[in-house]
This record gives C-alpha cells, sequence and structure tokens, in this order.
C-alpha cells in the first residue's frame, strides 16, 4: 500500500517508522483530507478515516487491519487515486495501482 501511495505521487505520514495497522497519507496541498475519505466511503464503499485534531483535514488513513488480499490494497489505491482526481488533485490515474501490482505479483510468485 503505502509503495503504491508514494509512486501515486502522494506522500506519507510520519515520514520515518510508519504503522503497519494503516497507512497513513498527506492530504495533497489544496484538497481537503476530510473531503477524501468521505468520497472513498459514499462513492466507493471503501472505509477509510480522517485526521483527528490538528490533523484534521491534512490526512486520511487507510487501515490494514484484519484480513486484507491483493485485491484489496488494488481497490483501495484505486479508489484514492479516482477520489483525488475528481477532487482536483492532478495525479495519473493508475501510477499506485500498477506499483502495488508489480510488487504484489512478485510477492505471490506469479
Amino acid at each position: 500500500m503505502r509503495e503504491g501511495v508514494q509512486a501515486a505521487g502522494l506522500s506519507l505520514f510520519p515520514k520515518d517508522r510508519p504503522s503497519d495497522a494503516l497507512t497513513v497519507i498527506n492530504s495533497p496541498e489544496g484538497i481537503d483530507g476530510q473531503a477524501v475519505y468521505k468520497n472513498l466511503r459514499v462513492q466507493y464503499g471503501v472505509t477509510a478515516a480522517g485526521g483527528q485534531d490538528h490533523l484534521k483535514g491534512k490526512i486520511f488513513r487507510l487501515a490494514h487491519m484484519g484480513y486484507m488480499d491483493t485485491f484489496d490494497v488494488i481497490t483501495g489505491l484505486a479508489a484514492v487515486e479516482i477520489v483525488l482526481k475528481g477532487l482536483g488533485h492532478s495525479i495519473q490515474l493508475g501510477s499506485g495501482v500498477g506499483k502495488a501490482q508489480e510488487l504484489l505479483i512478485v510477492s505471490h510468485g506469479e
């Protein structure tokens, strides 16, 4: 997930030692992180969360808790790319998804 996020040109929060339980993404300049996670849920059924306290509107979070497979990662990344594009962010659709596919296919030995 993190490699796909970065391949899409997005940055992770925090920069050092991210949690393995979730991926926290800095919302791109001019994009409300609250709008990102709400659109993920409403438009695509992808559960995410926004930032809290001083990070509200600045980040959004994708959890990795429980069962998660290849297509959960790909679906989550695709939804993030589509939502950000819809909110006006200049993002190359498929950039993060493609990176995740490369890594996940190799890791499964296909």
